[in-house]
């Protein structure tokens, strides 16, 4: 009898209790209280998607920077309030900003798994290209996806029921919506484009320092997605006519190669690689370049002038592969050598020997059309040392599909610096003499190697043992090999000023020292006489944009068009350095172009910028 009493009372307890739950439907501080909690929900998904490939331990690390909180967490809430003040509907609010912010976050994603590139806002301007890309491949629906699509949905039908205030008054409505919208310009100008805000909240290290994904990985998605919206304002020069620049491009339409030229091609770029014998200021022990020396009597051999020294190594890196006098964005299939050379049916790879995340390399060689490309990843007991990387590379020359021509290009690690000042060991390459100690470890550890690798002897002897095992081969192969540019040795070059060679950049001699980096283009005697070229001689120097117009001009291939117009500036402007401001015109280093030169750099300049817009189009 005393059981139904108290069972009335509970009852009666919880019908008070949902009561005023229902009333609170209509209060207008719980309804912004709770799309406020469902908007940091929201946020706190993206930041999961955000996380792609680095899961919860950079997911928690985001907790521990409240700006990169801060940040992330902002544009989906002021995204659900602007909503909520316009159209007056809480379940409005929340589905379609959350709708666009999960969207955005699983495209992310899925962008992540495929090129294991982050979304940037550049990417909605190739939206077709992309499209195509993703067609072809598998996508993994995992758990975040099937959250977000449970948030969306609870998300919204909570909206539904359990949020039912309309906030009065156009006038109150209109007033909060444009304090929202011009609260969020001032944000977006003042924080999420600020440079310095950028990078305050990056965590420097090993891992991200190289890499643009990891960077941006590291800051979250809705941020640095935001921040990417201020790269789309490219500014053109103000000379540059779309429709001139088009034409200009149709006047050299690409040339095929014959089908009796189709040799095979292996590319070597060797990290930090210069002939320091050259300079005539050290005193040789050992002769550590006598292999190079030999290839270079057999092959056309020259100088590049790079626009970097020390490092940047994707500046050479890139403008070989493309041809283009500017190091440009390649987060989109970009225009390069290595799609006209799959539209003439050559099979395209190459190797790496480092990590895929490397200056992003995993994704942006995908963009310029390599159809394989390897990283250490991709073998068991690989390694960043020379003999590792030449027998690599001479290996997948020999399992190739050899029912197709041949193009590998290959990215050395060995030789990267520091190189240690402190101590040096045996052999000693070079003769102490005069020199510090400082400097004399220095230039023998560049030469014998240190702990980690041998060094340029090691790389010399190998690279002639790599030439030598192509001797005899039936097939037709060429091989380019050259340094990506000069070694910074010591602290501030401390050790190449100690040595005395002159890099004055306002001289001629000066500026090409400093810049300079050796090629040679070597033929094996069966491409030689498909090619009917000795392949013996002085090739000149030039900038790494040019480099892969004079290993095709070798091969008698005319190439792409926009290659066609570079070897007319060439003949007049062989050197291009937009970093450093300088140009050489008919062999002479300057900073302005005379009247003559300036026509033929425009006519180029408008090209590749056209070109550019145009990703992975060939005209015939």
């Amino acid at each position: 009898m005393k059981i139904k009493p108290a069972f009335q009372k509970i009852t009666g307890h919880l019908r008070k209790m949902l009561d005023k739950l229902l009333a609170l439907r209509h209060n207008p501080a719980a309804n912004l209280v709770a799309l406020g909690l469902l908007g940091v929900a929201v946020g706190l998904i993206s930041l999961l998607f955000g996380a792609v490939f680095f899961g919860v331990p950079i997911f928690l690390a985001y907790f521990s920077s409240p700006m990169i909180l801060l940040l992330n967490l902002l544009p989906p809430l002021l995204l659900i309030f602007l909503v909520y003040f316009i159209s007056g509907r809480a379940w409005v609010a929340f589905a379609f900003p959350s709708l666009l912010v999960l969207t955005l976050s699983a495209v992310h994603f899925f962008k992540m798994q495929i090129r294991s590139a982050p979304l940037i806002a550049s990417d909605f301007a190739f939206v077709f290209e992309v499209g195509s890309i993703v067609s072809t491949y598998t996508l993994d629906m995992n758990r975040k996806i099937y959250l977000a699509i449970a948030a969306l949905v609870l998300g919204t039908l909570f909206s539904v029921f359990a949020l039912k205030y309309k906030p009065k008054g156009i006038k109150i409505r209109g007033i909060a919506a444009c304090a929202i919208a011009v609260a969020s310009v001032f944000m977006y100008i003042f924080l999420y484009t600020d440079s310095k805000i950028y990078e305050s909240v990056f965590k420097d290290n090993v891992e991200t320092r190289w890499s643009h994904t990891r960077s941006y990985v590291s800051r979250g998605f809705m941020y640095p997605f935001i921040n990417s919206i201020g790269d789309l304002g490219y500014s053109l020069p103000d000379w540059y006519d779309e429709q001139e620049a088009r034409e200009l491009l149709q006047s050299f339409p690409d040339a095929d190669i014959p089908e009796d030229k189709k040799v095979n091609v292996i590319v070597l770029m060797l990290e930090a690689y210069v002939d320091l014998s050259t300079f005539g200021v050290l005193e040789f022990t050992t002769d550590v370049y006598a292999p190079l020396h030999r290839l270079q009597e057999e092959s056309v051999s020259g100088m590049l002038v790079t626009n970097v020294f020390g490092g940047g190594t994707i500046d050479t890196e890139r403008l070989f592969l493309t041809g283009n006098m500017y190091l440009t964005d390649y987060s989109r299939p970009t225009n390069s050598y290595v799609h006209y050379l799959n539209a003439q049916g050559y099979h395209t790879e190459g190797f790496h020997a480092g990590g895929r995340w490397f200056y992003d390399r995993s994704s942006i060689n995908a963009y310029l059309g390599f159809s394989r490309y390897y990283f250490l990843e991709d073998f068991a007991g690989s390694s960043r040392a020379d003999s590792f990387f030449f027998s690599k590379v001479l290996e997948l020359y020999e399992s190739r599909d050899r029912s197709k021509p041949y193009f590998s290009y290959n990215i050395s690690f060995q030789n990267h610096g520091p190189y240690s000042a402190s101590a040096t060991k045996e052999p000693h390459h070079v003769s102490r003499g005069s020199l510090s100690n400082e400097t004399f470890n220095i230039v023998n550890n560049y030469l014998v190697g240190d702990y980690r690798f041998p060094g340029i002897y090691d790389t010399t002897a190998r690279l002639e043992e790599f030439i030598d095992a192509l001797r005899g081969d039936i097939e037709p192969v060429v091989v380019l090999a050259f340094g990506d540019h000069m070694p910074g040795l010591g602290d501030g070059n401390s050790a190449l000023r100690e040595l005395g060679i002159n890099f004055d950049l306002s001289t001629d001699e000066g500026y090409r020292n400093f810049y300079s980096a050796p090629y040679l283009i070597w033929a094996n005697d069966a491409a030689k006489n498909t090619l009917e070229n000795d392949f013996i001689g002085d090739g000149g120097s030039f900038s790494p944009g040019f480099l892969m117009g004079n290993l095709f001009s070798l091969n008698s291939w005319e190439g792409e068009g926009y290659m066609q117009a570079l070897r007319e500036l060439q003949s007049v402007v062989d050197v291009v350095s937009p970093p450093n401001g300088r140009f050489r015109e008919n062999g002479t280093i300057k900073r302005q172009l005379s009247s003559e030169g300036e026509a033929a750099y425009r006519k180029v300049r408008a090209m590749e910028i056209f070109r550019l817009s145009q990703p992975a189009v060939h005209n015939s």
